[in-house]
Formats: structure tokens, sequence, C-alpha cells
């Protein structure tokens, strides 16, 4: 405490707190750049951009372009499925603009679940598959294209 200080000593001390607080604020500033920065790198564009940077001459990234999730009620499959799909256009275009040429696509279905019943006075099961629908899209580096 500054109980029993001069004036000098109690200016001295604020200063001196006031210093601290500084640099913590700094530092505290610095760290979430770098918590921003490593969280930037993890996204498509920051793929790209690193790879890019490192002089890749290809980047190859999967994005997952549609979720659906079906279900099975009183023995038949429920095809009004639950859908989510997502537009890459934006993403795929800035990619591009970090120096990459988009020089092949593929898509798959990756299977995460499956439900089954059986039939509703009939023999036999119905299944349901859910899944998500990739996308692979394999980039040229530009710069080194012929």
């Amino acid at each position: 405490m500054a109980f029993g200080k001069t004036p000098e000593e109690k200016a001295a001390l604020e200063e001196a707190r006031l210093l601290a607080a500084s640099k913590q604020a700094e530092w505290d500033r610095v760290r979430q750049e770098e918590k921003d920065l490593k969280k930037w790198q993890q996204t498509p564009i920051g793929l790209a951009t690193v790879a890019f940077e490192n002089g890749n001459g290809f980047f190859e990234i999967e994005l997952e372009i549609n979720i659906s999730s079906r279900q099975v009620s009183f023995g038949t499959a429920d095809f009004d499925f639950n859908s989510k799909r997502k537009d890459f256009t934006g993403v795929l275009s800035e990619i591009e603009s970090v120096g990459w040429r988009l020089e092949h696509v593929g898509y798959y279905f990756m299977i995460t679940g499956e439900s089954s019943r059986d039939k509703f006075m009939a023999s036999g099961q119905s299944t349901a598959v859910s899944g998500k629908t990739m996308g692979v899209y394999l980039f040229r580096n530009a710069s080194k294209s012929s």
C-alpha cells in the first residue's frame, strides 16, 4: 500500500503499476493475435495460403458439401430426409486468388449412421443411411504451371 509514502514514492508506484498493466495488455494482445493466426491457418484459405507460401506444387482439401440424415419410421425409410447443403464456390475462388489453380474435383459419400427396423405388417427390414457428401479438390500452384 501507499500508506506513509511520500508523494514521489506514490507517483513512482502508480507509474510502475500502469507500466505493468500496459505490458500485460500488450502481452494479452500478442497472445490473442497468435491464437487468431493459428485459428485462421486451420481454415481452407489459411491452409492454402500456408501451402502456397511454403512453395508446394499441389494443395488438396476436402470440404463437407452436404449432410443428410434419414430415419426409419413404421418400418419404412423416411425419404423426406433432413439435408444441410453448403456452398463453397466463394472459398474455392479465394483459394485460387491465393495463387492456386483448380486441377481436379472428386466426390464421395461417407456413411455416418444407419438405422433399420422390421417392416410393419410385412417381412423384411427397412434401412435408412445417413452420411456426408465430401468434395475433394486438388489445386496446382499456378506460378509453377507451364
